[in-house]
């Protein structure tokens, strides 16, 4: 008679092989590595990892689906008025800790890995169209509250926002040399002179 299945314990072993295929994917990327590669890390059978997973394919999609949702998290965080307001005070260290990867660290990889069909690059579309305009409401109540400045197009500053944590967030990812004071600074004199009333 077969056992019954434990499902937290299914559910602790699918999460280890996905944070073992994620130290894998960051070292050669989604495409590169191999399922042995995965195996290996998560000291695994092939047997085992195919119970869990159809695929290396199902690996990365699983790992894209969770970024792809940290990701929306971050950024719904901004669109709040405490957040909007700290950036005009923002510092090199809270940029460096707004920067840090969340989720399985693979961010931009699962940026890229959507963006290579019709289907994904629409998904992109669309959850960067719900950021903006949570943002782009964010900006509008805060002209009625008189916090925003009045004469903002709430749109295009929400635009510009997402455009510029996004490219950050990109440089960081990528390992460039980031100069987080620099950077700090041109955030938060943009935040002061640009958005706020």
């Amino acid at each position: 008679m077969a056992r019954p299945k434990n499902e937290k314990l299914e559910a602790q072993r699918r999460e280890e092989i996905l944070q073992a295929a994620a130290r894998v994917f960051r070292a050669k990327g989604f495409h590169l590595a191999r399922t042995e590669d995965i195996c290996t890390e998560a000291g695994t059978s092939a047997g085992t990892l195919f119970r869990y997973f159809k695929s290396k394919k199902e690996i990365i999609e699983a790992i894209v689906e969770a970024e792809m949702k940290a990701n929306d998290e971050d950024l719904l965080a901004l669109a709040q008025r405490q957040a909007v307001e700290g950036l005009a005070t923002l510092k090199a260290q809270e940029l460096e800790e707004m920067l840090r990867p969340s989720g399985y660290g693979l961010a931009t990889e699962s940026w890229l890995e959507l963006s290579r069909s019709p289907e994904g690059r629409k998904e992109l579309a669309s959850s960067s169209a719900r950021l903006e305009a949570a943002l782009a409401a964010l900006l509008a109540q805060g002209q009625a509250e008189g916090w925003v400045r009045p004469d903002l197009n709430t749109k295009g500053a929400a635009n510009l926002l997402l455009i510029l944590y996004t490219g950050v967030q990109f440089d960081a990812d990528l390992g460039m040399d980031l100069d987080y004071e620099a950077s700090a600074q041109a955030i938060s004199d943009l935040i002061k002179s640009f958005i706020l009333a």
